[in-house]
């Protein structure tokens, strides 16, 4: 969720700040990916065009509209540096064809940007014990939750401090919009994590070497992915079940990676190597 809100009704106290905070940030995460190759730039690229193509397209839900934003799968796929560089640029573009005004593009790459950052960590939190599907929808389910919260709590700023250019609001009217914006939030968030476990499902058929994996437990467990990223990076794979012989595979794939494979037929197994 990001804020459609036309320039010259916030506050300047609210939005210059929220400016000069997602404007720093993007300086510190500049300088952080300074190092990324050509391939890994039109990647972040790519997926920041299909964020603006999902943002660009209004669903009308009764008497508001919703929009997919897809932080989830980006925040999981480019990690957060990444992703609030493609959040920020999509935002921009956005609002320079009208999609929110110019002087909202920092508090919602702020609002995107923190739902982002959250999507990989809780993605490879839950990837130990969930299947990829399920753990991409929970965490993306996560990352909409904290950039709901921080939009609701945006608007409550707005509305009740001085400054604004919006009217003192009438508390039926109020009740009224947050108990249409409540259920289609809800909504949202189950179409996002729906969408989410699809990308999953598709992505673990046909590049599953992009999507990130836990580290390896250090001793034991036969269940243990390890790895990182979809570029220059190692994914190893361990499974096992029952007592057989273990049989590694190992080789390049695709934009650079290395994955190991180690499974058992039978007993226990051991880390890849």
């Amino acid at each position: 969720m990001h804020l459609h809100i036309p320039d010259g009704v916030l506050p300047a106290w609210l939005w210059l700040p929220g400016l000069g905070a997602a404007l720093a940030l993007l300086a510190v995460a500049a300088r952080a990916g300074a190092a990324a190759s050509r391939q890994r730039i039109a990647y972040q690229a790519t997926l920041g065009a299909l964020a603006l193509g999902a943002m660009a397209v209004e669903i009308p839900l009764g008497p508001l509209e919703y929009h997919l934003t897809l932080i989830g799968p980006i925040g999981v796929l480019l990690g957060p540096v990444a992703s609030y560089q493609a959040l920020f640029i999509v935002n921009a573009i956005l609002a320079l064809v009208g999609h929110g005004g110019l002087t909202t593009v920092g508090l919602n790459a702020l609002v995107l940007g923190a739902g982002a950052a959250v999507a990989r960590p809780a993605y490879l939190a839950l990837a130990r014990r969930l299947a990829t599907g399920p753990a991409l929808a929970t965490a993306t389910a996560a990352a909409q939750t904290l950039s709901g919260v921080l939009w609701l709590a945006l608007l409550g700023v707005a509305l009740r401090l001085p400054g604004a250019g919006i009217p003192a609001p009438d508390t039926a009217r109020v009740g009224l919009v947050a108990a249409l914006a409540f259920p289609v939030w809800l909504i949202g968030i189950g179409a996002e994590s729906a969408v989410a476990f699809g990308v999953a499902r598709f992505l673990e058929r046909v590049r599953p070497d992009l999507l990130p994996a836990p580290r390896a437990p250090e001793q034991g467990d036969g269940n243990a992915l390890a790895g990182t990223g979809p570029t220059g990076t190692t994914r190893s794979v361990v499974r096992s079940s029952g007592t057989g012989p273990i049989s590694r595979s190992s080789g390049t794939g695709p934009m650079g990676t290395t994955r190991s494979v180690v499974r058992s037929a039978g007993g226990a197994g051991s880390p890849a190597s």
